[in-house]
């Protein structure tokens, strides 16, 4: 049975590696949820000559300056992103290179281009989607970028944040992180209470939070290597923490896991993982009320 067990665990194990190494190759994505200016780890960088959430009337018309630097530089409001197709973009929605017409920064590898904007005519909260890249990739997903998130205030309407929303629209990440914390946390809990009248219950509780563990990182593996190169700079550490606490608290979870099939005890490995794995859930979850997301 312990043989049956391992067998299976090890192919879920090799089912992960094998996802890993499909979605390592994947293009980071361009709509992450988070605000403001980010930069690339590989160089690139963007700004607007202001910050926070622009007022404005509908049908306005409003100029933002956006500076970047990079190689093979270009500068992109394109359509489809983010709420991009509501406004009126001026001089193009196109990619904008480095020395173009539209590029008032004569040196190489930096960029300035003044953007006219006609805002929405409907009332509402909307967000603008600039992106700074390597003009040598296939658009609009180059593998090194940098981007800005500007907020609008249309009509003096101020942004709701649907947290609900929030908590849902992470592909059930926290459902089922809720479950398999509660689950090991109980096992943990009789475990210690009565080690002896308990042992099979924690067993299948902790196991039960194992594989639950497992479903989730399947499942966030393609999202996080989209973003990573946003995750990995150096004003997002609390991603990066995040991610580095998974893998520690799943490398515990998993000797623990073999140290039981194998008649052993390893209480502290289950500590670290239910200490890790716990961290983790509440950080998200103060992430989203604090109106960040991850």
């Amino acid at each position: 049975m312990k043989k049956k067990v391992l067998i299976i665990f090890l192919g879920i194990i090799s089912l992960m590696s094998v996802l890993l190494a499909f979605y390592a190759t994947s293009y980071p994505g361009l709509g992450d949820t988070h605000d403001s200016c980010h930069n690339s780890p590989g160089g690139y960088t963007i700004a607007r000559d202001s910050t926070g959430t622009i007022t404005a009337d509908n049908s306005s018309v409003v100029y933002i300056e956006i500076t970047a630097t990079g190689s093979n530089l270009f500068v992109q409001a394109y359509s489809g992103a983010k709420d991009n197709d509501d406004f009126i973009i001026f001089p193009t929605n196109e990619r904008i290179v480095d020395n173009s017409g539209n590029d008032t920064n004569p040196s190489p590898d930096a960029m300035t281009v003044v953007f006219t904007i006609t805002t929405p005519a409907i009332d509402g909260v909307y967000t603008l989607f600039i992106i700074a890249g390597d003009n040598l990739t296939v658009s609009p997903q180059p593998r090194t970028f940098a981007y800005a998130n500007i907020k609008f205030s249309i009509g003096g309407v101020s942004e709701v944040i649907d947290y609900i929303g929030r908590f849902f629209s992470h592909t059930g990440f926290y459902i089922i992180g809720g479950i398999a914390i509660i689950s090991l946390a109980t096992g943990t809990i009789l475990y210690i209470i009565n080690q002896e009248k308990f042992t099979k219950i924690h067993g299948l509780l902790a196991g039960t939070s194992l594989i639950l563990t497992t479903i989730n990182i399947i499942t966030v593996i393609q999202p996080t290597a989209l973003v990573l190169p946003v995750i990995l700079q150096p004003g997002l550490v609390l991603h990066f923490l995040h991610i580095i606490l998974g893998v520690i608290g799943y490398g515990a979870g998993i000797i623990a896991f073999l140290a039981g099939l194998s008649g052993h005890r390893s209480r502290i490995y289950g500590f670290i993982a239910l200490g890790c794995w716990t961290f983790n859930y509440i950080q998200g979850l103060l992430s989203i009320f604090l109106g960040v997301g991850f």
